[in-house]
């Protein structure tokens, strides 16, 4: 039973990923809306840099205006790890400038909880 249970909070754990890809991939944040706390703690360096104890609305808005100059031309799901109602995940991507066709390398780090559903409250973003 405890092995089913387990199972079952990995599976809700990975419904966020289909949002999220989306997300970057079709450069539309409008469903960070249902998958954000109200508000988010961002840390995310260069180039998206979105930065502070935000809003999910002005979160949401900061991060699409960052996106608009970078194509996602990859992305890659890396460590995950659940105890209890937390989870933290991390995503790899792969970005070109639109500016100036340079590629990037971005890993970001999601911080989520469960209260009755998964959301976001953190965030962090390196270059790499």
């Amino acid at each position: 039973m405890k092995v089913l249970l387990i199972i079952f909070q990995i599976v809700q754990q990975f419904l966020l990923m289909k949002p999220i890809e989306y997300s970057f991939m079709k450069n539309d944040f409008s469903n960070f809306n249902e998958i954000c706390e109200t508000y988010i703690s961002s840390a995310m360096d260069s180039p998206l840099l979105v930065n502070g104890f935000l809003k999910k609305e002005k979160f949401i808005k900061n991060i699409s205006q960052r996106m608009k100059y970078y194509k996602v031309i990859k992305i890659e799901w890396g460590s995950k790890q659940i105890e209890d109602n937390y989870a933290v995940q991390s995503i790899n991507l792969e970005l070109i400038d639109l500016r100036d066709n340079k590629t990037i390398y971005y890993k970001i780090i999601f911080f989520m909880k469960k209260n009755i559903k998964w959301k976001l409250y953190y965030l962090v973003g390196i270059e790499i």
